[in-house]
């Protein structure tokens, strides 16, 4: 049985692209983990630190997002090789660190990623996430394009 983590970024190419998976022989035999994590921000403002999200948000932001993971979760529900499902959403200062130590942690066969097709000065400043995951990923990388590129 195969450990599969789908990362799922919040946005609508994101999540239908991770839903164009239901029918794939990728998520036979496997335990899905469908994993999102909000990227925590300091700012310094007049000499003090401002947090966020700040920690007393995190439920809500949580319930918000696992209701937008609903409709993923419930598209890959429908193939009936998948053994269990699971989601979780994380809050850190480093998502793509998270996101690798969680693959570590339920021992991952595959992660799989949606990219956002950033080019030109749009993906020029923007660390890709998915570059992260092909140099640093404990486990192989399955990585989805977006259908108009």
């Amino acid at each position: 049985m195969k450990n599969i983590v789908l990362c799922a970024s919040l946005n609508d190419e994101s999540l239908d692209l991770l839903k164009d998976l239901k029918n794939s022989s990728l998520l036979e035999d496997s335990n899905v983990h469908l994993v999102h994590c909000f990227e925590v921000q300091l700012y310094t403002a007049d000499f003090a630190p401002y947090v966020y999200p700040t920690e007393d948000k995190y439920p809500e932001i949580e319930k918000a997002s696992k209701n937008i993971l609903k409709g993923v979760e419930e598209e890959l529900k429908a193939n009936p090789s998948i053994n269990s499902f699971e989601t979780k959403v994380f809050f850190s200062q480093s998502p793509k660190q998270k996101i690798k130590e969680y693959l570590d942690e339920v021992k991952a066969d595959v992660v799989v990623v949606a990219t956002r097709g950033k080019h030109g000065i749009a993906g020029l400043f923007s660390s890709s996430f998915a570059e992260f995951l092909v140099k640093f990923s404990p486990c192989d990388v399955h990585i989805l394009r977006p259908k108009n590129i």
